[in-house]
């Protein structure tokens, strides 16, 4: 791309605006004085917001570095506590039902690459009426019943309690895979997904989580289809542990431009799937570190866009597809991605002139 776009005034704002949310403040019986709760709070949200401390003035720095920065975990928090809302009553009204479940999360909420105060959340309503087991194992009680029709009592038991539960809010259950619930009284949107447990070879050896998969109804088309949450969650986790914290920011960064830009067709699945496999000298990053690693994240991408052979071989992080592959990422997609990676890289460039003459060399202090 040549030159780059000059509006990263306004896309700093939409990343501040989709990083934060308006706090309720309580006030203590003194009026106008916060209470030591709320002062705590307040205090703790600015520890996130990096980029207000930066002394660089750059909008695509500040962009750049608020992009790659966790959210407030306090925002997360609460996502957890309305999935745990719609949970509650899920339980009670498929116990009524005599449909007994176990319940999960999953989505970028689990494994903190979300980039949005209000995230939606995933809720897996895990049925245990049978399991489907990875062959040579076979089940000693063989499952006699409709797995298909027990996946669909789920959903359609779940849509009714919910609207119940919540009359004012939007319940949806066109989906194919879940049903959806927003508004009302509830701050966050949550997906619930019914599925079954799907038990490898690897979890019935050592029961260690991260080897259990699930199978999710696909409603449309009959079909359970194999997904690997907490393997995938454990995955990114060592990843970026072992890079000291950058694959989650790349991760962060590559979603953002995403969802600010809108031109970028690769799902956030995908791009956590890129950003995991940049080699790990690449992603190991350090505190003021975030241009450096904005950096490396162009080399490698134009290492993707021009090696198609090695760009097509690369799986998702648990091995389950590739990333490039019918029905999932193009290489259309990509270069979508290394435009707005390349714009960004130019705009910061102008940022940094008087301060740096390359971008390896930057090392931001806040």
């Amino acid at each position: 791309m040549n030159g780059f776009r000059n509006d990263y005034d306004q896309l700093l704002k939409s990343a501040i605006a989709r990083r934060t949310e308006a706090v309720p403040i309580r006030m203590s019986k003194s009026a106008g004085v916060f209470n030591e709760a709320t002062v705590e709070r307040y205090q703790a949200s600015q520890i996130y917001e990096i980029y207000n401390k930066l002394g660089e003035d750059g909008s695509a720095v500040r962009y750049t570095v608020a992009s790659m920065a966790r959210l407030d975990p306090r925002y997360t928090e609460i996502t957890y506590e309305q999935g745990d809302r719609v949970k509650n009553q899920l339980r009670e009204a498929l116990d009524g039902r005599s449909i007994s479940c176990d319940f999960e999360y999953q989505g970028s909420v689990t494994n903190d690459t979300h980039i949005k105060s209000h995230s939606d959340i995933d809720l897996l309503c895990i049925t245990r009426l049978f399991t489907s087991l990875e062959p040579p194992q076979v089940p000693e009680y063989p499952y006699t019943g409709n797995p298909v029709q027990d996946l669909t009592d789920i959903r359609e038991t779940g849509a009714e309690a919910l609207r119940k539960a919540y009359p004012t809010a939007d319940v949806d259950d066109s989906g194919s895979k879940s049903v959806t619930i927003k508004g009302g009284s509830l701050s966050r949107t949550i997906d619930v997904v019914p599925a079954n447990w799907h038990d490898t070879n690897q979890w019935s050896a050592n029961r260690a989580k991260r080897f259990r998969s699930i199978e999710v109804l696909d409603l449309k088309s009959g079909v359970r289809l194999k997904n690997s949450p907490f393997m995938h969650n454990y995955l990114i986790k060592v990843r970026d542990e072992n890079a000291l914290g950058g694959l989650r920011k790349v991760v962060r960064l590559m979603k953002s431009l995403r969802y600010d830009r809108g031109t970028i067709s690769l799902s956030s699945y995908d791009l956590t799937a890129i950003g995991y496999h940049m080699p790990e000298h690449q992603l190991r990053t350090f505190p003021g570190g975030e241009i450096r690693l904005l950096s490396r994240l162009k080399e490698y991408l134009d290492l993707l866009g021009s090696n198609k052979d090695y760009c097509l071989s690369l799986d998702v992080p648990d091995g389950s597809r590739k990333i490039f592959a019918s029905g999932h990422g193009t290489l259309d997609g990509l270069i979508e991605l290394q435009d707005e990676v390349d714009d960004l890289v130019e705009a910061v460039k102008h940022n940094l002139q008087r301060s740096f003459a390359k971008l390896e060399e930057a090392r931001l202090v806040y």
